[in-house]
């Protein structure tokens, strides 16, 4: 069985995470309302005034007069939806992206030897999605793509669809025919034929319909049987993200050392956030032009992915190498990549605006501000009736 994963379109989930309170506003994305240009992503509040992806914003303005306008953040866009192929890669590396940007598909053959109750594995599919973009997704499963597609369009969050493969052809009967990847010219032949079901397609037998419309339609009308013959293309995420710069000449100054390192950084941070990638470890090799390569290791208690959080982490320890001849090349190489964005308790949140477990949180504050600074509290009951007796500090 393949599971469909669908979340609200990349670009409007960017928006939230970036501004919480445009949640449940008529939102519209692709630019501001006196620019040209068409409507890229719309939320359900400015849909149900009119509004639909492909109208021109002026039109949108017009449906919609109190809707938020905003260009569409592609950085942050990108980063959403490799962060969405992240995580469920976290379940099972059975994860294929999808044409649609806001769906991705995974196979569950693996994940029923862990979760046999498909409902608990389901829940687990959808805390995890839930907790990385702090939306809900919806779910659809079915023995293909095309129909777990349409079954996730379908269901609601929180409510999974589940279609048997044996109910495919009758699952989708009873749906228009434009759920169809049709071209122009045969989505026009249909109708004047009077179909307008995929039902109606269903009646007809194959050898007609590939006499009537050819050979290359066979694969529509395969699909209206619930039949895909679409290759499963699987996402592999960034074993490791790296950049290098040969110095030519070589130096030996630390403050151009420094710099050098800083733009590595940036360049790699750019890289983790277009995946939805934060790392652990950092690989530092600095490659000395009379002598043996010096190379650093660092690594960080939660997955960072600012520039200025991964440059914190290299300086001192640049400070301190041992570097006995002059540098002809800087490389860094990012490790221990991991999603980005995971569970927000609705207490800390980093610098970048990515949110993060109290786990994290807590290890990032104790290696910037001390051990000491967040402390666990040992109650104990029994004791007498004083802070200094009934609560024991303990580091955390």
């Amino acid at each position: 069985m393949i599971g469909c994963i669908r979340t609200a379109h990349p670009a409007l989930v960017a928006a939230w995470l970036t501004a919480p309170h445009l949640r449940g506003r008529a939102l519209i994305l692709g630019g501001y309302a006196q620019e040209r240009g068409a409507v890229s992503a719309v939320s359900n509040e400015a849909r149900a005034q009119g509004v639909a992806i492909g109208m021109g914003l002026t039109q949108a303005q017009q449906f919609a007069p109190e809707g938020i306008f905003q260009p569409v953040d592609e950085e942050a866009t990108a980063r959403v939806r490799q962060s969405l192929l992240s995580t469920l890669h976290r379940l099972t590396p059975d994860v294929a992206a999808g044409d649609d940007p806001g769906c991705a598909f995974l196979r569950l053959d693996r994940l029923t030897l862990r979760w046999p109750d498909r409902s608990r594995l389901l829940a687990e599919i959808a805390c995890a999605v839930e907790g990385a973009l702090s939306v809900s997704p919806a779910i659809g499963v079915a023995g293909s793509m095309f129909v777990s597609k349409v079954a996730a369009d379908v269901a609601r969050p929180g409510s999974p669809l589940i279609v048997e493969p044996a109910n495919s052809a009758a699952f989708l009967g009873r749906r228009s025919i434009d759920i169809l990847p049709l071209d122009d010219d045969l989505r026009e032949y249909l109708e004047l034929l009077g179909l307008r079901t995929i039902g109606g397609l269903q009646a007809i037998s194959r050898p007609a319909f590939r006499r009537q419309f050819g050979i290359k339609a066979l694969d529509v009308y395969d699909l209206a049987f619930g039949i895909d013959h679409r290759d499963w293309r699987p996402f592999k995420p960034p074993v490791r993200i790296q950049a290098a710069e040969p110095l030519d000449p070589p130096i030996d100054n630390t403050e151009a050392l420094q710099f050098i390192a800083r733009a590595l950084a940036e360049r790699i941070s750019t890289s983790l956030l277009t995946y939805g990638l934060g790392t652990r470890a950092l690989r530092i090799t600095l490659s000395q032009e009379t002598a043996k390569p010096v190379v650093i290791e660092v690594r960080f208690a939660y997955p960072v992915t600012t520039a200025s959080e991964l440059f914190d982490g290299i300086r001192p320890r640049l400070l301190r190498a041992s570097i006995s001849a002059p540098l002809e090349r800087i490389s860094l190489r990012a490790g221990r990549l991991e999603p980005g964005y995971v569970r927000q308790p609705g207490l800390l949140i980093r610098r970048d605006g990515f949110t993060e477990s109290i786990a994290d949180a807590v290890a990032r504050l104790q290696e910037e501000y001390g051990a000491s600074l967040v402390q666990r509290a040992e109650v104990h009951p029994d004791a007498a009736p004083l802070p200094d007796h009934r609560i024991l500090w303990k580091p955390a």
